[in-house]
């Protein structure tokens, strides 16, 4: 039997091979092109983050000019001052998580920013054309060059701002009428010897004055006597041994000074003391002694004298020039008619309350003018329930004579009498027209040509002289307890000194709360309201508000700081070749 054998020529092995090849070729390619593509991907993403980190490290940049400019030891503030040019390196280690617990704005990435100065003489004329001396004026260009690196790739932008450099006027209020002392809940300039001393025996509730924050400025210091009751409460941290110490006084409750809880206590002469009798161990004999040379606390401490343009203090003259409202009979006898008398009627059939040749500043409305609420229907509505009638103090008004104050008060201003201020009551700050905040500022001035006394002068007081009111409600009568502890809001600052003026038997009942602060230059404790107990607000902030300008003089005035400033609007900004 035949076989046949067939001729085998390898084509399929070709084609096969061949076929491989392309797809591998393909393969190859498709992968060099993804590889290509991811390279290319993580090239931009590099250079987006490193461009981020120069952009960041220009906003940062700003940010520190902006917070530490103003600063005359900050280096950058000495070279636009000082010099016409030059370049300084900014630390931007915060953006790069090296500062506290502030995380890094890119992990992995870093950023570099240097700042050059550039004076421009033209721009500078300028200022100087406009009225500035030579020497302070100064403007130029800030230009920020910023460098970003992320993954070993590197960007950098530029960014050009116009810089001014100027000293400024003395800010407010330097040169401004306004609160007296405002950083101070208690200023006085002299106090009598006995004004916190207790007596061994007054177990009938001994006088007491609290100061609440604010700071505590004495002159001439003074000896504060400690009760018990302070020693184991506001004094505690201040004693070695509160518990066993003695303190002042039969009962121990009340009297002397509190000012621990003030800012501190400064003085000029003689410093501020505290005395109790203090513990010395049992081995010693005696047990307890009488200790009087130890500073009051331990934020107490000497200073410089306070000059009167300091705490805003002038003379009458300055206030009367810049009153918008000026009261004063004996120049304009047309003003006479402001003048009168007050009188007040008792309740329980006692005598009547008088304030003589006065101007009266009455706050209080009428209580037949309080709208009838269920509440009130039948309830008691009081003179203090309408407030129609508030005495409005915008701007500065000046009085020569006595005044009369009591009630609400609106409007943000300063009342400045040359003569005493008789207070009646409360003194209340409500919310002017706009609701805004009020804030009123009292001034009494000794009036030097009636008062000439060295010791006990006889104007320039604030005289709290309470009384009741038979039309004071409804009821046609007054709760017998009414002005005992009045509340007074505002600065308060009296040449004079404080006083109270009655011969009622409840005298040793009467307090007085003062909301501000309060300032004078004869302070005598004996003559004053029983306790008395200050709690600091500043209202300078809220006087300075006020549209009236309280400038007492006109011309500027430069101090000796650079103002620096930088423009909002930025000159360029571009991206340049990397050379940090």
């Amino acid at each position: 039997m035949r076989r046949l054998h067939h001729q085998r020529s390898g084509l399929a092995l070709f084609f096969i091979m061949a076929m491989i090849i392309v797809i591998s070729i393909i393969v190859y390619g498709m992968i060099f092109f993804m590889r290509g593509e991811v390279h290319l991907t993580e090239n931009y993403v590099d250079s987006v983050c490193a461009l981020l980190m120069a952009e960041s490290g220009v906003e940062e940049t700003l940010f520190t000019l902006k917070t530490q400019m103003n600063d005359p030891n900050n280096p950058v503030y000495k070279m636009i001052t000082k010099n016409e040019e030059g370049s300084i390196d900014i630390d931007l280690s915060r953006l790069e998580g090296k500062v506290g617990n502030v995380p890094a704005i890119i992990p992995g990435g870093a950023a570099k920013a240097r700042v050059t100065w550039q004076r421009n003489p033209a721009a500078t004329q300028a200022l100087i054309d406009a009225g500035l001396p030579p020497d302070v004026a100064r403007e130029g260009y800030l230009t920020i060059h910023s460098r970003g690196t992320f993954h070993n790739t590197n960007r950098q932008v530029e960014v050009k701002k116009v810089m001014k450099a100027l000293r400024v006027q003395a800010p407010y209020p330097g040169n401004s009428v306004g609160m007296v002392a405002p950083d101070h809940g208690l200023y006085l300039n002299a106090a009598h010897q006995d004004s916190f001393r207790i007596l061994p025996f007054d177990f009938w509730d001994p006088w007491g004055f609290t100061v609440k924050n604010g700071k505590v400025f004495m002159r001439d210091g003074t000896r504060i006597d400690l009760p018990k009751w302070l020693m184991l409460t506001s004094m505690r941290k201040e004693l070695e041994h509160p518990w066993l110490d003695m303190g002042i006084g039969w009962t121990g409750w009340n009297g002397g000074g509190n000012f621990a809880n003030a800012d501190s206590i400064e003085y000029v002469n003689n410093p501020v003391t505290r005395q109790y009798y203090k513990w010395m161990g049992l081995f010693h004999w005696p047990w307890w002694e009488k200790v009087s040379n130890e500073l009051y606390t331990s934020t107490t401490k000497k200073v410089e004298k306070y000059e009167d343009k300091e705490v805003n203090l002038y003379s009458a003259d300055v206030y009367r020039r810049l009153a918008n409202r000026l009261v004063d009979p004996q120049k304009v006898p047309s003003h006479a008619k402001y003048v009168t008398n007050v009188n007040f009627t008792e309740a329980y059939g006692k005598e009547m309350v008088s304030y003589n040749n006065v101007i009266p500043l009455y706050g209080w409305g009428d209580w037949r003018k309080v709208p009838n609420k269920y509440s009130r229907y039948f309830g008691n509505p009081t003179k203090a329930h309408d407030t129609s009638h508030a005495v409005e103090v915008n701007g500065l008004t000046f009085i020569k004579g006595d005044v009369y104050l009591e009630g609400w008060v609106k409007g943000k201003g300063l009342l400045v009498v040359e003569g005493n201020v008789y207070v009646g009551g409360d003194i209340l700050s409500l919310p002017d027209d706009s609701g805004a905040a009020s804030s009123l500022g009292i001034i009494a001035l000794r009036n030097k040509e009636i008062d000439g006394a060295a010791e006990n002068p006889s104007t320039g007081k604030i005289i709290y002289k309470p009384h009741h009111d038979s039309d004071w409600s409804r009821l046609g009568i007054t709760h017998p307890f009414r002005n005992v502890s009045p509340r007074l809001e505002g600065c308060f600052y009296a040449e004079g000194g404080l006083e109270l003026d009655t011969d009622s038997k409840l005298k040793k009942l009467i307090n007085m709360e003062i909301i501000g602060n309060f300032a004078t230059n004869f302070f005598d404790r004996r003559k004053m309201p029983n306790d008395i107990s200050i709690k600091y607000y500043n209202w300078q902030e809220i006087l300075s508000q006020s549209s009236y300008d309280y400038t007492v003089d006109k011309t500027v005035k430069l101090s000796d700081k650079f103002e620096l400033s930088i423009k909002k609007e930025i000159v360029s900004w571009r991206e340049v070749e990397v050379t940090l």
